[in-house]
């Protein structure tokens, strides 16, 4: 019989080594697992932070992004703000500038042709008016549409504000010089050069005048300071509230990983 045992069976003391060598095994394995179960848990923890810090700064980007675009058209007048639910729209600058008074002969001409040929008699005359000056030609009986037109084109004191030319069909073209005047054709010899009745008066194309511009240089001034003003005010405005936006845009939505979590990935 051995030392420890009775008969056959296993003493009480080797039961008691047994179990307490199992027991600390068990103890081990599962101290080990609670380690890889704590690393497992702290690699899910900051993978989430990770997601959520990347999810944080994409809509981050994106939230400023699209302040910035709205904040553009707003500035540029193409779009209104969508809080109130009302459009703001800027007034449009397409339409067509003001034209010059242009007045067009009907007759072919060219700067050769003698007047006398075209009818018109010595001493007869063909007014153009432009505004309130008024350029008078009196024909000599030998001359030509050239010296007509060197007549129109003078800048004489007192002379019609027009320059005349030939077109490539070789009809007398009248111009004025600035496009807040109209062209009156008158005389007895008008309808020689071209100018007869039903085509004798001409007005400037519709439009913003420079003339007018230039004669009320004050009041454009001080609508120009107004307008600046009024300006620079709308953009501090705007400027203001895209900070403020912004402002409020980094704070809801935070791109630090230690302060993110899963729910900030809903954002």
């Amino acid at each position: 019989m051995g030392i420890g045992s009775i008969g056959s069976s296993t003493s009480f003391w080797q039961q008691d080594q047994s179990y307490w060598q199992n027991a600390q095994s068990n103890s081990n394995t599962i101290a080990a697992t609670d380690s890889i179960i704590n690393a497992i848990s702290s690699a899910e923890t900051s993978q989430a932070k990770g997601l959520a810090s990347i999810a944080n700064q994409t809509a981050l980007n994106r939230t400023n992004s699209q302040l910035t675009a709205d904040i553009e058209n707003l500035l540029n007048g193409t779009t209104g703000s969508s809080s109130s639910g009302s459009s703001t729209s800027s007034p449009s600058s397409s339409g067509k500038s003001a034209a010059p008074a242009t007045a067009t002969g009907t007759a072919s001409l060219s700067t050769s042709t003698p007047l006398s040929l075209l009818g018109v008699l010595a001493g007869g005359t063909i007014t153009v008016g432009a505004g309130p000056n008024t350029t008078s030609y009196t024909s000599t009986g030998t001359d030509t549409v050239g010296d007509l037109m060197n007549a129109i084109n003078a800048n004489d004191y007192g002379n019609a504000a027009v320059t005349a030319s030939l077109n490539t069909h070789g009809n007398l073209v009248i111009t004025a010089k600035n496009d807040a005047t109209s062209i009156f054709i008158g005389g007895l010899y008008a309808s020689n050069v071209g100018f007869g009745v039903g085509n004798q008066t001409f007005t400037p194309t519709a439009g913003r005048s420079s003339s007018s511009s230039s004669t009320s240089n004050s009041s454009t001034a001080s609508s120009t300071t107004s307008t600046s003003s009024s300006t620079a005010k709308t953009s501090k405005s705007y400027t203001t509230v895209a900070s403020e936006m912004s402002s409020s845009a980094a704070s809801l939505l935070s791109d630090s990983g230690v302060g993110g979590s899963l729910v900030d990935m809903l954002a």
